[in-house]
């Protein structure tokens, strides 16, 4: 009779060597025995794989009834052919998000693993762990009326470790709403600054343990509202000058720096707060000529900055540009839109895989799929 050598090994052992696998391989492992099972949904080998690198996570309509996510893994920075330029992506999982109108398009939003989706068409609001395949699904706030536009910010505080979704209405109006994983009911925060505010409710980031907004005041002018999420109080500060035609102004994140960037006729721009909200320090790390390609007519979204300063971006109606900061040259690379018709939009967003469970939040009605 053969010896299961798994079951004398120290289990810190045990640990480590399945910490070394794929997060794919060790969703499956869950299912080779019960003591594996308890192994890996443990709260220590959870936080021993918590430096997974990033992933992309992608939506897009597959059919009028659903919405489809897949995660892409990158391949490591540190071993990635940089010359080639090249965008080596490996498929993690796959789900279907399930609606019933036509005209849903489902945004993401994520931290430490965990994706918020929802629709302002079909006010659903999900939170979901793709790894662990495992969601909940949150009510909307009873304040909101169906011709609001809602604008969802979702986030971890540093200190409490509170998981929270922020849902206000992009066009200004009150109330705002909190919604405190676990607890199972939304509260209402007060709008101070950020009161009339309308919202760019495309885009929200996460930075310095505040969830980042584009607002414009009455005149139109842009500024940058960050609501903190230990104190869940709003402030307002300045964004850089954005040129006047500019469009798609977004914010972003690299190294836990606070991005703007935004597209004009013939480049790409880039700024960085090298000061978390010091006004003065904004910097343009970027200028991206775009001579390379006919952008005219198209949104860029600057969406992954590497290691070596090369930026993956993401030009509506084409695959990926891929800046090389050594060359200074464009290159398209990666299309992952070749199963799509002309008339689907897909959006991408980076990911940071992890197994955290959404069954550490008690209350929640957890649905595995």
């Amino acid at each position: 009779m053969e010896q299961d050598l798994f079951k004398i090994l120290p289990s810190e052992l045990t640990t480590d060597i399945l910490s070394r696998l794929p997060l794919r391989s060790i969703s499956i492992s869950k299912c080779v025995c019960k003591p594996w099972l308890n192994l890996l949904q443990s709260d220590d080998f959870v936080k021993s794989i918590m430096k997974t690198p990033p992933a992309l996570a992608r939506l897009i309509p597959m059919t009028r009834n659903s919405t489809q996510c897949t995660i892409f893994g990158f391949k490591d920075e540190d071993k990635a052919d940089v010359e080639s330029h090249d965008l080596h992506l490996h498929a993690l999982t796959d789900f279907d998000i399930p609606h019933g109108n036509s005209a849903s398009i489902y945004r993401a939003r994520q931290t430490n693993g965990l994706l918020l989706l929802y629709s302002s068409v079909e006010r659903h609001i999900y939170v979901c762990n793709p790894i662990t395949r495992q969601y909940i699904e949150l009510c909307c706030p009873v304040e909101y009326i169906s011709i609001y536009v809602l604008s969802l910010g979702f986030g971890v505080s540093k200190i409490s470790g509170q998981y929270k979704v922020v849902c206000i209405n992009a066009f200004g109006s009150d109330p705002y709403s909190v919604y405190t994983l676990g607890t199972g009911t939304w509260r209402r925060v007060e709008t101070g600054p950020a009161s009339g505010c309308k919202f760019d409710f495309h885009a929200c980031v996460e930075c310095s343990g505040n969830l980042h907004w584009i607002v414009y005041d009455s005149v139109k002018m842009s500024w940058i509202c960050a609501f903190d999420l230990e104190t869940e109080c709003f402030s307002i500060f300045s964004a850089p000058t954005v040129d006047g035609l500019a469009v798609d102004v977004k914010l972003n994140v690299w190294r836990d720096y606070l991005c703007l960037s935004y597209t004009l006729v013939d480049k790409v721009v880039i700024w960085l707060m090298k000061e978390y909200q010091v006004e003065e320090s904004w910097t343009i790390k970027y200028q991206i000529s775009t001579i390379d390609f006919d952008w005219n007519t198209m949104n860029i979204y600057p969406i992954k900055i590497f290691k070596n300063g090369d930026v993956l971006m993401y030009p509506e109606e084409m695959g990926f540009i891929y800046y090389s900061n050594k060359t200074r040259t464009n290159r398209l690379v990666g299309m992952l839109t070749d199963t799509t018709s002309e008339d689907d939009i897909a959006s991408f967003m980076i990911y940071t895989p992890s197994l955290f469970s959404l069954k550490n939040f008690g209350v929640e009605d957890v649905i595995s799929f």
